[in-house]
Formats: C-alpha cells, structure tokens, sequence
C-alpha cells in the first residue's frame, strides 16, 4: 500500500509543473511578451517535465488497473 501511494504522488506534480508551465507560456503570448531567458526556462522546465510525466502516467494507469483486477 505504501508503494502504490509513493508512486501516485509523481503524476499530480507533473501535471501541476506542465500547467504551470503552458499557462505562463500562455500569458507570453496572449497577454504580455516575456524576456527571452524566462520563455526558454520555462521551455527546458516543459521538456524536462514532459518525459517524466508520460512514464508517471503510465505508472499510474497500471497501478490503476492492477487494484481494479484485484477487487
């Protein structure tokens, strides 16, 4: 039990990263342009994040389905 909740709690800081991340890209592009080193912080944070978020979600979903087999 204890592993399954160490693993859980990756994917909603990814999401959480990633959300954070398209919404200051949004605020550049929609609102007011950024310096140049935030936009491509924020850029190498997204590419960073994006791997890491595929692989927690795939965990995630596999955890999912093997609590759902054993009900």
């Amino acid at each position: 039990m204890r592993t399954i909740m160490k693993k859980s709690r990756l994917f909603p800081v990814t999401v959480t990263i990633m959300i954070f991340c398209l919404g200051v890209m949004g605020v550049n592009g929609l609102i007011t342009p950024l310096p140049d080193w935030a936009v491509r912080s924020i850029g190498l944070l997204m590419l960073a994040d994006l791997p890491v978020l595929v692989y927690s979600r795939i965990k995630f979903n596999k955890t999912i389905n093997k609590e759902k087999r054993s009900l």
